[in-house]
């Protein structure tokens, strides 16, 4: 077995750090290290997303929530009761049809979700920090062109225009 490590710290097996896939999960993963050091308030990206998507499509049914950003129905329920919890959503009976709920953003939730995005692009500028502004732009155009490839429906047309 060969231990390589420069200056005492272990590196990657080298066959790894051919893929790209591979190398997305560790950026991934740093991403998640420097979020969990810098969002003190107990929110994850789940609970982030739960609100950026009802910020941006306004009040929307538990079954639609869980359908735009592929959250399993139960996990979500959990989700919304956290965030309930924290006075960010709300849910109440639908008029229309009284077995489901709407799931509506706070005011609250609206302000820590502004928050959460401002500090999640200082994140990126720390996981980012070795690339310059026309390279983080590119690396961007890069994972879009690949996500939109992979998932056309889920990257809104004028963003996977961009090529």
């Amino acid at each position: 077995m060969n231990a390589s490590s420069p200056d005492g710290v272990f590196v990657l097996p080298e066959p790894l750090l051919e893929f790209p896939s591979f190398l997305v999960f560790q950026v991934a993963r740093e991403a998640r290290k420097l979020a969990s050091a810098l969002h003190p308030d107990g929110l994850r990206a789940p609970h982030v997303a739960v609100l950026a998507c009802l910020q941006e499509f306004g009040p929307s049914s538990q079954k639609e929530i869980s359908e735009r950003l592929r959250i399993d129905a139960s996990d979500l329920v959990t989700l919304l009761d956290e965030l309930e919890a924290q006075g960010l959503a709300s849910r109440t009976r639908d008029l229309r049809d009284r077995r489901r709920y709407v799931v509506r953003i706070t005011q609250d939730g609206e302000q820590t979700l502004r928050s959460r995005l401002e500090l999640t692009r200082k994140i990126n500028d720390l996981l980012l920090a070795p690339l310059d502004r026309e390279e983080r732009q590119e690396l961007l155009r890069l994972l879009l062109k690949v996500y939109a490839h992979h998932d056309p429906d889920r990257v809104p047309a004028r963003i996977a225009a961009v090529k």
